[in-house]
């Protein structure tokens, strides 16, 4: 789709796939549902009653890491939930046990820990705002796949218990509790409003809108720069942007979506903030999407991890872009994932095009899974 005249593209009534498109899509399809889904709900999880693996070694063998990440169990929560709901039920079995592996390790009180250990107990008893949305995020998709009430019960109680974490004297809330040093971060806050929108889409509770609307709020105030059409990263106390700042383009597109899902759901405008960044992502974020650019638009960081790329397709796609999706969702499949085990990827590249990580992250299956889940949903018309 071309953009208007202005260079803020236009957002159509209907999406219809490409061919292209549908070819792109059929062979993700394949991999999701043929390799990564039955690979992560048995090789990728820890056995009955257990919780899900941290991470692989690079030929796709659980490492053996003595703790499990809250927001890892909590992405593979939904990602099984999400899987369920949409046709493949495989893997119902392993998301309750890790559902109850959380809820059973990693409470405190009504707030969350870090890090668990991996056959139970606490490690790291910090409340971490990144974690706890993604907890937040699993209770509304278990909701969703289950129709169990105690989730959304669980999820009140957090929202509330979220009080504690709220900064003195400004918007937005801690990165942790107790607090460590380091900027304030507008990552932690992006996916609290994706698990507030994602807990009112699934129980019409006003709490969650409220929290969402609260969100939407200081991005417009604090996190948003109108002027050049970016979002910054880190912020000094009182949300000033911290410069020369780093803007990531994955992020970028992160935000377009999910201000286009604000839009839809809780009835507000911020299409022209979401087309602003959606536009600034799209001119300077390359293909494959790079790590970070200037605020000018100028590479930083040419190196490239998938979960920009991720995000850009299903940016892409709300914003009529079949082209670039189609494009993209084929240079994911061909350069993360198809040189990797199967089920699996390459989840980091060098400037120069080598791979640099040294694990296969569990967490970056949440990433795949919500393009999968976008694409799957224009599949259908």
């Amino acid at each position: 789709m071309m953009p208007l005249d202005d260079g803020q593209p236009d957002v159509p009534s209907r999406l219809l796939m490409t061919p292209d498109l549908s070819r792109a899509y059929k062979r993700f399809d394949r991999w999701m549902l043929d390799q990564a889904l039955p690979f992560w709900s048995t090789v990728g999880h820890d056995g009955p009653g257990r919780p899900f693996t941290e991470h692989l070694t690079l030929d796709a063998k659980p490492a053996d890491v003595p703790f499990r990440r809250v927001r890892v169990q909590a992405r593979q929560i939904y990602v099984f939930s999400h899987a369920e709901i949409l046709g493949w039920p495989h893997g119902r079995r392993a998301a309750d046990d890790a559902y109850r592996f959380l809820i059973s390790h990693g409470r405190l009180g009504d707030g969350w820990v870090r890090r668990i250990g991996r056959d139970g107990g606490v490690i790291d008893a910090a409340a971490d705002l990144y974690d706890i949305a993604f907890v937040l995020f699993a209770l509304a998709w278990r909701h969703r796949a289950t129709g169990n009430a105690e989730p959304i019960a669980l999820a009140r109680r957090t929202v509330a218990w979220l009080d504690g974490l709220r900064i003195a004297g400004q918007p937005g809330f801690e990165n942790v509790k107790p607090v460590e040093a380091g900027p304030r971060q507008q990552n932690p806050h992006m996916h609290l409003l994706e698990a507030a929108l994602a807990l009112f889409e699934a129980s019409g509770d006003e709490v969650f809108r409220d929290l969402a609307l609260e969100l939407v709020a200081l991005f417009q105030t604090k996190l948003f720069d109108a002027a050049n059409g970016t979002l910054a990263e880190f912020f000094a106390d009182d949300w000033q942007r911290r410069r020369p700042a780093a803007i990531e383009p994955g992020h970028q597109f992160e935000w377009a979506w999910l201000l286009h899902q604000a839009g839809r759901l809780l009835g507000i405008e911020v299409a022209a903030e979401a087309r602003r960044l959606y536009a600034f992502a799209a001119r300077h974020g390359g293909m494959p999407v790079v790590d970070a650019v200037t605020e000018q638009g100028a590479i930083r960081d040419a190196s490239t991890r998938l979960w920009p790329q991720t995000e850009a397709i299903k940016a892409h796609l709300v914003f009529g872009d079949m082209p670039a999706a189609a494009r993209l969702t084929e240079t994911l499949c061909t350069r993360f994932l198809a040189p990797a085990p199967a089920g699996t990827w390459i989840d980091h590249f060098a400037a120069d095009g080598r791979a640099l990580p040294d694990k296969i992250p569990a967490s970056s299956l949440y990433h795949l899974f919500m393009a999968y889940a976008e694409l799957h949903r224009v599949s259908a018309g």
